[in-house]
């Protein structure tokens, strides 16, 4: 029969991982707001007649806004992840970011990307280098290097 301390750790530990799906949840919701809200001040103000000066201000203080939110509920849950650590509960392998380890891997695919289109431009450039060679060469010219 587990006692109170151990009934009182496992609702701590539900909890915090509630607060962290939570979180997540947050995360998500304001990186969509971040992508929507600038669109629809963008259609308003090509629709009305207003000033667009109007309608840049609110566009660059909502993005700050919705940074400064991201960044509030990412702190709180680096911190909430951080007591977890300090009275033991999770190991410190456990405590990951919100939004780290996506942009880590975001990056690491354009890196990715990247490297493929240089060695796809390289490859595609070395076989017109070729054509260009061979047509020359049916046309009788000689190339200069």
């Amino acid at each position: 029969m587990p006692n109170e301390k151990e009934i009182m750790y496992d609702r701590f530990l539900e909890l915090q991982q509630q607060v962290h799906l939570k979180n997540q949840k947050k995360i998500r919701v304001g990186l969509k707001v971040n992508i929507i809200l600038p669109l629809i001040f963008l259609t308003i103000s090509f629709l009305s007649n207003r000033s667009k000066l109007v309608f840049l201000v609110l566009w660059i203080v909502s993005l700050f806004g919705i940074a400064f939110y991201l960044l509030y509920v990412e702190y709180m849950d680096f911190k909430l992840q951080e007591r977890m650590k300090e009275f033991g509960i999770i190991d410190s392998e456990e405590n990951e970011a919100l939004i780290g380890n996506e942009v880590v891997q975001g990056m690491r695919d354009i890196n990715n990307a990247q490297k493929e289109m240089v060695k796809d431009i390289k490859e595609r450039k070395d076989e017109i280098k070729k054509e260009i060679k061979t047509e020359v060469k049916k046309v009788g010219g000689k190339i200069k290097k």
